[in-house]
């Protein structure tokens, strides 16, 4: 190696680590490392992320910067994190000035194979006009009585003697998968009309549920790596993207079965042959687009979002 090589590279270092020393100081969360940022740290409590995430928060005051990814340019595209749990810093962000904080092409384009184009994974016009859509559903009297229904009925028939067997029984519950059981089949149940029951007598494994979850957890992996590198492994077909793309096919196959038989109970409910109304909010929101376009299209979405009908 001759000297001049040997200078350029001991520059380039001495002007990393003059950025790194930088761009660390006002990083108060877990340590950071050069170029590989808090990611040991992230994946040595992969285990217990909540909690590391929640005794940084502690330590930090209750917000703290930190970093995935320590290297120039790549950083300050989507290498630094801002953590909070402050509830003024969480007011500011989700109400006060939301349109402040877009979610970004970063967000996005991690979740867009899950959620699409949706409420969730929106910004802008498109954002709003699906907000705007969803609230004047929400704040109906009749999707708070329909809600009502939902949770009284889970609760009143499933939940409860469920706990009842196990006092009789002198067995211990998992409270937790108990409620997260209970949340779902409600959310399905108001969302999509459907309840896949998977709170029941001995706690079945649900495909959907299970698809769901699993897709959840693959997508948010994500935003853990840089972005380059989970679309390599996208390409590639390389770990949890081969999962993600099973589970998301599965997802949309069971979804796809419920619009399709919902057209033709809202069909029938049209003619008049079907006397049962329909208040779940896909059905409402069928119903709207119908409206507007006089018909409903003969094609669905594969996202989480409106569009798919």
């Amino acid at each position: 190696m001759d000297a001049s090589t040997a200078l350029m590279i001991l520059t380039a270092v001495a002007a990393y680590l003059c950025w790194f020393k930088i761009i660390s100081r006002s990083m108060k969360g877990p340590r950071v490392w050069p170029l590989l940022g808090s990611l040991p740290g992230l994946i040595q409590n992969a285990f217990r992320m909540h909690d590391w995430i929640a005794d940084n928060l502690r330590a930090c005051g209750g917000t703290y910067q930190t970093c995935i990814c320590a290297i120039p340019f790549l950083a300050h595209k989507q290498g630094l994190v801002t953590v909070t749990c402050d509830p003024k810093n969480l007011e500011h962000i989700l109400k006060l000035r939301f349109d402040n904080y877009p979610k970004g092409p970063t967000w996005q384009a991690a979740f867009h194979d899950l959620l699409g184009d949706g409420i969730f994974n929106s910004d802008g016009d498109t954002w709003l006009f699906q907000r705007k859509t969803a609230a004047l559903e929400f704040t109906t009297r009749t999707l708070r009585q329909a809600m009502a229904r939902w949770v009284s009925r889970a609760i009143e028939l499933r939940f409860c003697p469920i706990l009842e067997v196990a006092q009789n029984e002198s067995k211990s519950v998992d409270l937790q998968d108990l409620l997260l059981r209970l949340t779902f089949d409600n959310i399905c149940g108001l969302a999509f009309g459907k309840d896949p029951e998977t709170l029941s007598p001995g706690l079945p494994e649900n495909d959907f549920a299970t698809a769901f979850d699993r897709a959840t957890e693959a997508t948010l992996q994500r935003l853990i790596l840089p972005e380059i590198i989970w679309k390599f492994k996208k390409w590639l077909r390389l770990g949890m993207e081969v999962s993600l793309s099973h589970n998301l096919h599965h997802v949309d196959k069971y979804l796809s079965n419920i619009i399709s038989t919902r057209k033709l109970e809202l069909a029938s409910l049209q003619q008049g042959f079907d006397k049962i109304p329909h208040d779940d909010l896909l059905s409402r929101f069928m119903k709207k687009k119908r409206i507007l376009l006089g018909h409903i299209p003969s094609t669905c979405g594969t996202q989480l979002h409106p569009s798919w009908t």
